[in-house]
């Protein structure tokens, strides 16, 4: 547990529990930079979303790890979905988060792994960018981290000042209104920036690095990790609309907290409620 900071007590089940996390992202970053992106098959999942024999390998690579160390905890990844074996916490795994970036040889994709503890609750998360070796982490309640500093989101509270970090969707049928929310944001804000991987967008939100993130129709695996860092450094987070569940639509708006109450409106006038 050489590389942790953190303020929790030795002993603490969830320590186990993120050492293990981090042994797992370290692997799998490992196998992902070890694979020429001239050799990677690509595969199409429908519309604009990709899948490589690469995601398959991390996930199966992380489940194995960790199962290895908890065998009676459960599994939920975005290409191998839900595998059942016991009683213990559930894992939500996004082998590769930002696919597209990651055949092109663009930096910007991570391996981003969630812990839910028994009763259900989101209780740690760990993101890692092998390419430029940033570890995100956090733990419920004990802070969040990036190679072992603590991280806060940014303190900015004019829209004026912020910087967004967007996704276009890949349902056709969300651009149109996804262009006009970008029209009007970017309008009334400082700038806009398109990393491409979920998970990356919420780190970079949870370490004040950007003000904002907002995207339409995310999964849970895209954002469960980012959601523990980001809260825990301070930021929040919610669907666009107060009528809307999460989880359901993966509608999510993220902020530093101080902005969220001004990006939600300009999200729900654009939409219409």
């Amino acid at each position: 547990m050489s590389e942790i900071t953190l303020p929790i007590e030795a002993g603490n089940p969830l320590l186990v529990k993120l050492d293990s996390a981090i042994g797992a992202v370290r692997g799998a970053g490992r196998l992902l930079l070890s694979k020429k992106t001239s050799e990677i098959i690509i595969e199409s999942k429908g519309g604009k979303d990709i899948v490589t024999e690469m995601d398959r390998a991390s996930e199966r690579f992380i489940i194995d790890y960790i199962k290895a160390r908890f065998p009676r905890d459960n599994f939920f990844g975005e290409e191998l979905g839900e595998k059942t074996n016991g009683d213990g916490g559930r894992w939500i795994i996004d082998p590769i988060d930002g696919t597209e970036n990651y055949v092109h040889s663009i930096p910007n994709y991570t391996i981003s792994i969630g812990y839910e503890d028994p009763d259900g609750v989101l209780s740690l998360g760990v993101v890692f960018n092998p390419c430029q070796n940033e570890l995100f982490y956090a733990v419920k309640g004990h802070g969040a981290f990036l190679n072992g500093e603590p991280i806060q989101v940014s303190q900015v509270q004019d829209p004026a000042l912020a910087v967004s970090l967007i996704s276009p969707p890949l349902m056709q049928e969300k651009v149109s209104i996804y262009f006009r929310m970008m029209e009007t944001i970017f309008l009334n804000t400082r700038d806009m920036r398109h990393f491409g991987s979920a998970a990356l967008n919420l780190c970079y939100v949870a370490c004040g690095r950007a003000d904002a993130f907002y995207e339409f129709g995310v999964k849970y695996y895209d954002i469960a990790a980012g959601l523990v860092i980001l809260t825990e450094a301070g930021g929040s987070y919610s669907a666009f609309l107060d009528s809307e569940n999460l989880l359901k639509t993966g509608n999510i708006v993220a902020t530093n907290k101080h902005l969220q109450n001004w990006y939600k409106k300009q999200i729900c006038n654009v939409i219409g409620e």
